[in-house]
């Protein structure tokens, strides 16, 4: 249970017995026989008791007091708060995925390896990745590229577009083409937006339905946006189905790796849709037999079943897994295998992106942050001499040996 679990248990309280964390303990925690105490940690600095999680002193203004390692009188140190990191030697924290310390262009990302473990959370300096063309714009947190002035990642009234600091941000200007006066929020034109169901936000910020549009839906006389379940039933999309001399006109279709079975419907493929429990959606929409034994996945490309995790039939460096795109919940279980990245040629394209990477160095062919443990044994970090990457002693510390650490 993670700390942030005992402070939420303890705060709230709750009928259920609740075992006390480890900073309750008097005989680790000073401050645990206060009034209180068990919401305070001891900093053997000054001899005093300070608020757990509390931001500024004895911590830096954007730091906050954590549980630290249990040995001794030493149970509280200084960390970044979750959604930030800092710098090496720098005890300032800055927010991810934001400018934050970086220059015009380049955008705080986590360096994943502290993260992982307790201690430092730290961070590094990196350019956004290139979309497909100038439509699109990199979005960090999540590693996607989405269309400009929509709502892409952004929550709703707010709209994607590229910010004065060069990167993407969730923006609504007051006045603005997407403004609308009615909840101060900006909205996507040719959605639904602000609007009743069956309208869309449309340029001029007004709500309306044309019949000229492509979102038109003559059955029911309304405007549905594109590429959503719009007018539709499950497993259909509203999408543009013909073009011609006249314009274009959106009709409801099967989603894409669905198929339309015997009852009407669209269904996930290799799902059980309305089939037998022994068998599955194929292309086409025909039930058939489940091919796999149990804890194997099919693989429609090689027409066999192949045991997950395992390596063929996938390119060096991937390995088969779920469906992760199916939701059990909506669609059922899949037997669909899927090549995910593992390692090697996956590990490789993280290794030729590192010389980009502000303070970053290739270290036993990965990617590690200068000046932080990294592949390095205990009270050691890794440096650059000589033109390479090694790893040394920090100052102030003495290091019988200097190796790798074991993984």
């Amino acid at each position: 249970m993670t700390a942030w679990l005992w402070f939420a248990a303890l705060v709230c309280g709750s009928q259920a017995a609740v075992l006390p964390p480890p900073w309750a303990d008097a005989k680790r925690n000073p401050c645990a026989t206060h009034p209180r105490g068990w919401l305070m940690l001891y900093w053997p600095a000054d001899g005093k008791c300070y608020t757990i999680y509390k931001k500024g002193y004895p911590c830096s203004e954007t730091q906050e007091l954590s549980p630290g390692r249990w040995g001794g009188r030493t149970v509280a140190e200084c960390k970044c708060p979750p959604g930030t990191a800092q710098l090496p030697h720098s005890n300032v924290c800055h927010k991810l995925f934001e400018r934050g310390p970086c220059r015009p262009g380049e955008y705080f990302a986590p360096v994943e390896e502290t993260f992982n473990k307790r201690g430092v959370r730290q961070g590094m300096c990196v350019r956004p990745q290139q979309c497909a063309d100038s439509t699109l714009l990199y979005w960090p947190a999540d590693g996607r590229c989405y269309h400009r002035l929509t709502q892409g990642p952004c929550y709703p009234g707010t709209i994607l577009d590229l910010g004065t600091d060069g990167l993407a941000n969730c923006t609504c200007e007051s006045g603005g083409p997407n403004f609308w006066s009615e909840d101060g929020g900006c909205y996507a034109h040719y959605t639904r937006g602000p609007c009743e169901r069956g309208q869309l936000f449309l340029p001029g910020g007004r709500c309306g339905c044309d019949a000229y549009l492509p979102h038109y839906h003559n059955d029911t006389g309304a405007c549905y946006e594109l590429d959503t379940l719009g007018p539709c039933t499950k497993g259909h999309v509203f999408t543009i189905a013909e073009v011609t001399e006249r314009g274009s006109r959106a009709e409801c279709r099967c989603k894409s790796f669905h198929a339309r079975a015997f009852d009407g419907s669209c269904y996930r493929l290799y799902t059980r849709g309305p089939c037998k429990n022994d068998e599955m959606i194929a292309r086409g929409g025909r039930c058939t037999k489940v091919p796999c034994g149990r804890g194997r996945l099919y693989v429609p490309e090689r027409r066999r079943c192949y045991r997950p995790g395992a390596g063929e039939p996938c390119a060096p460096g991937e390995v088969l897994a779920f469906d992760f795109e199916a939701r059990p919940a909506l669609d059922g279980l899949s037997h669909n295998g899927v090549c995910v990245c593992g390692a090697g040629i996956c590990a490789s394209r993280e290794v030729a992106s590192c010389s980009s990477r502000k303070g970053a160095v290739t270290y036993n062919n990965a990617c590690h942050l200068l000046h932080t443990q990294g592949p390095c044994a205990v009270d050691s970090w890794l440096v650059w001499r000589d033109d390479q990457a090694k790893c040394e002693c920090r100052p102030n510390q003495t290091c019988d040996s200097i190796q790798q650490k074991e993984s």
